[in-house]
């Protein structure tokens, strides 16, 4: 009997794990500091500017998710790099099946996306 109980919490455990609600994160991995907003779908107004050190990461607002996601500006040095729904196309297919995604900004307007944070990311 403890055994069905044990299997049936960590059934449990497993699956609201795997319900992430911080399912996006920016990950900076450019030579400076960066501010970056976001545009999601379901809102009039763009997210405010939000400040991310160089080697951070962040979590975007809870529950949401990369797919509902418009629009993306990042500024670094003085340049804003804007990504729009058809900049973010491949993004969104990366990320359409998975329960989190994480942006890693490389500098230079350069973006990358994966279904998981990287190893050695620190969540500020």
């Amino acid at each position: 009997m403890k055994t069905i109980r044990l299997a049936l919490l960590l059934a449990a455990c497993a699956s609201l794990a795997g319900c992430d609600g911080w399912p996006t994160s920016l990950d900076n991995r450019a030579s400076g500091n960066l501010t970056f907003r976001y545009h999601h779908r379901l809102y009039d107004q763009w997210s405010g500017w939000a400040p991310v050190l160089r080697g951070n990461a962040v979590l975007l607002a809870r529950e949401h998710r990369m797919r509902d996601i418009s629009g993306l500006e990042i500024t670094q040095g003085g340049l804003t790099y804007r990504y729009g729904t058809r900049a973010l196309a491949p993004v969104h297919g990366l990320c359409a099946g998975s329960s989190s995604c994480a942006l890693v900004y490389r500098g230079a307007g350069r973006l990358e996306a994966r279904t998981a944070p990287l190893p050695d990311a620190q969540m500020r």
